[in-house]
């Protein structure tokens, strides 16, 4: 579950504005698979794990190769920009916090079995995740930043 911290947009829910959102007609039928494997219920094992970074990359990749494209083709108006904004936000915030609790794991020895690492790299590890995590929530609260402009610009 993401905590509430400075670099998150708190004023926007992502899911409130799913219903008026453009969807695929394949949207829901992918929302119950991944709700099914990744939901509240769903087992957590390295394979849940590996397969979670596999759909997120690809979105990713996806979202990656649409945009550059320009026109409207891919982001319609600025709703739907900043609803990207929105969702780019509480992507860069999980993967800080999960950063974070990656760093501690490394740190603690309480996560992956990385005893083959010497303590001095082990201890290098712990410090570049733990950057890599603070460097996504400055990210984050940039991309909070340019929402907000967005939201700014439309009002004016």
């Amino acid at each position: 579950m993401l905590k509430n911290a400075w670099y998150l947009i708190t004023h926007a829910d992502f899911f409130d504005g799913v219903p008026d959102a453009p969807r695929l007609p394949q949207a829901s039928e992918l929302m119950a698979t991944l709700d099914e494997l990744f939901g509240a219920d769903a087992g957590i094992s390295p394979a849940h794990t590996a397969t979670a970074v596999e759909v997120m990359l690809r979105m990713a990749e996806h979202l990656s190769d649409a945009i550059p494209h320009g026109g409207r083709h891919a982001v319609a108006d600025t709703d739907q920009f900043a609803r990207l904004l929105t969702g780019v936000n509480l992507l860069l915030a999980y993967l800080a916090q999960l950063s974070g609790r990656l760093a501690y794991q490394v740190d603690t020895a309480t996560g992956a079995d990385l005893s083959a690492l010497p303590a001095n790299h082990r201890a290098e590890l712990t410090k570049a995740v733990a950057a890599a995590s603070c460097r996504l929530e400055e990210s984050a609260g940039l991309v909070k930043e340019a929402h907000l402009a967005t939201a700014s610009a439309v009002r004016r």
